[in-house]
């Protein structure tokens, strides 16, 4: 078997080196091509997503559209509305109570006395 001088050698290396460049290039495309595949498709589930939300917004505002404003059915008719303070606290007179909600402390030890109806407000 004869020995291959230098020159040969080196281009029979330069040879195998431009496949070798060539095989890495198709490994890296298809690495690019799969990785573009899955950007592709997350993008397509966030267009689709994005067109869901919109379509139920839009949904959403045209069901309000025949709706009525203003209270709930079964609401109070006066919640939410200020009303005249009916107590007064006998020992601080700026304390009062309109006889809605939460007693106050001075009104709920009027009222364990059973003296309440001295604290109120008359018109």
């Amino acid at each position: 078997m004869a020995r291959l001088s230098l020159q040969d050698q080196f281009s029979k290396l330069q040879k195998q080196k431009s496949e070798i460049d060539i095989l890495q290039a198709m490994v890296v495309d298809k690495d690019v091509k799969k990785s573009l595949a899955k950007i592709i498709a997350v993008i397509e589930k966030a267009v689709g997503l994005a067109h869901g939300i919109a379509a139920h917004q839009a949904a959403g505002k045209a069901g309000l559209a025949g709706k009525k404003r203003g209270r709930k059915a079964g609401a109070s008719k006066l919640a939410g509305r200020k009303i005249a303070p009916k107590y007064k606290n006998p020992k601080n007179k700026e304390q009062t109570w309109s006889g809605r909600g939460r007693m106050p402390l001075w009104a709920a030890d009027l009222h364990a006395a059973g003296k309440l109806n001295r604290a109120l407000i008359k018109d």
